[in-house]
């Protein structure tokens, strides 16, 4: 289940580099047509109530590709957890399924059991994200 998972995570520096409200929106429909077959994996196999183990094998896929002797650096870490909350989390949201939260919350609760620095992980909609980006003001900024 979800062997391909660790690719959601493909170019995480040039996803995360300076994110403004339109870029956001540029990524995150890239982010979503690159993922589109995972994320429906995942959702296909939350409804089935398997979500605790879709956030398992999502955990599993991401230590396997970042970890080094059973640990992910720091940096990576902060990297992964900024990928879930502005690109994956999001995603999975706007499926609309009616398991979208479930599986949103069975891989935060994951998230937070088993990678350090993630303790306080949560996640938010993508139209909530995208709106705390500043918009210009009469072009100045």
């Amino acid at each position: 289940m979800l062997e391909q998972a660790g690719r959601m995570f493909d170019d995480m520096a040039g996803m995360l580099s300076r994110i403004k409200k339109k870029v956001y929106g540029e990524r995150m429909a890239y982010f979503r047509e690159k993922n589109a077959e995972t994320i429906s994996e995942m959702i296909h196999f939350a409804e089935q109530e398997e979500a605790a183990q879709v956030a398992k094998a999502l955990a599993d896929a991401v230590e396997a590709r970042f970890g080094k002797r059973g640990k992910i650096s720091g940096r990576n870490q902060m990297d992964i957890n900024l990928m879930m909350i502005y690109y994956v989390f999001p995603a999975i949201l706007l499926t609309e399924s009616e398991c979208a939260v479930m599986l949103a919350d069975a891989i935060r609760d994951e998230w937070r059991g088993r990678f350090r620095d993630s303790e306080q992980l949560d996640y938010t909609t993508y139209e909530e994200l995208s709106n705390t980006f500043k918009e210009k003001f009469l072009g100045m900024f």
